[in-house]
């Protein structure tokens, strides 16, 4: 089976590392200098699980247009870059092409499937803090590692079985999710608060966990989140506040997610995939979400062109 890693950031670089040295047929998407470096020097991971490793020579590519007769691509880039990658990825896939989306957020397959006619596309979720320290260097900081995707409209859905046991047999905890929809927005909930209330205030999770006022804040940003899931008729467990919060303790303290990560470093941010998405949908169903507003009416504007500027091109 051909398989590609669209995106050889964190999850992108640990994820193609585990299927490769399981010796699986896989091939990497880069750009720059990650792709530079990784033609030269190969891809070397630090994994908790696996520990380190580096794939020397690594099979890579520049351009999404360089992909030939796929049968599997995980997309795993920052959400910013949906659109575009969607676009090319439109022109390479064939009827037997599988696409799992690896993203933040609740709607990238979605946004993916307006673009690509042949082929199937499905959404997933990673639970993993990863990072890119340098080009061809990718470290996993905290995170069980897992890998969750499904079909939103077929829970028996074998080829995504066959890609289940692809990866479990690469020891990476997998799941074939009954219900997508419901794990997808587990997580989106988990992110929206954690994540952007950690780089509003600029600091890790550890911090935001155990000092009673912004604990306090990310409590009721994540019952924010709930109340629209709900309105939206996700079926939630019932006890998603508490399973979130006990996620929350037990990530790496000194962990800071991605969103942080890339403020620092002067980057782009997801700020409208995650925060920004959960607002318009509040608005959608008339919902007071306070938190979750001021924390994308703030960081929304450490973007250089807004949400409505975008849609208006």
């Amino acid at each position: 089976m051909k398989m590609y890693i669209v995106g050889t950031g964190g999850v992108g670089g640990y994820l193609g590392r585990v299927l490769a040295k399981a010796g699986n047929d896989i091939t990497f998407v880069a750009r720059g200098d990650n792709y530079k470096k990784i033609k030269k020097d190969g891809l070397k991971v630090s994994a908790v699980k696996f520990g380190d490793f580096t794939i020397r020579p690594a099979k890579i590519i520049s351009i999404i247009s360089q992909i030939r007769n796929p049968d599997l691509i995980f997309v795993t880039v920052k959400t910013y870059d949906t659109l575009d990658v969607a676009r090319e990825l439109g022109k390479v896939t064939t009827p037997r092409t599988t696409i799992i989306t690896f993203q933040n957020g609740i709607q990238n397959d979605y946004e993916i499937k307006k673009y690509v006619k042949k082929g199937k596309v499905y959404p997933g979720l990673a639970y993993i803090v990863t990072r890119r320290i340098e080009p061809g260097l990718i470290e996993q900081v905290s995170g069980l590692g897992e890998f969750i995707f499904g079909d939103r409209k077929n829970n028996k859905n074998t080829n995504l079985k066959d890609v289940e046991r692809i990866m479990l047999d690469a020891g990476i905890v997998t799941k074939f999710s009954d219900d997508i929809e419901r794990d997808v927005w587990k997580k989106y909930i988990f992110i929206c608060a954690m994540t952007g209330l950690s780089a509003l205030v600029r600091c890790t999770v550890g911090r935001v966990v155990t000092d009673s006022i912004l604990r306090s804040i990310y409590e009721r940003a994540l019952r924010e989140g709930i109340n629209v899931a709900k309105a939206e008729g996700v079926k939630l467990p019932k006890n998603i506040f508490e399973s979130t919060i006990k996620v929350s303790e037990d990530t790496n303290k000194s962990a800071k997610f991605s969103m942080l990560v890339d403020i620092e470093r002067g980057s782009k941010i997801e700020i409208e995939a995650l925060n920004g998405a959960l607002v318009r949908l509040a608005r959608k169903h008339k919902i007071d979400v306070p938190i979750n507003e001021t924390i994308y009416g703030a960081l929304r504007l450490l973007e250089p062109v807004s949400y409505e500027e975008k849609r208006n091109r």
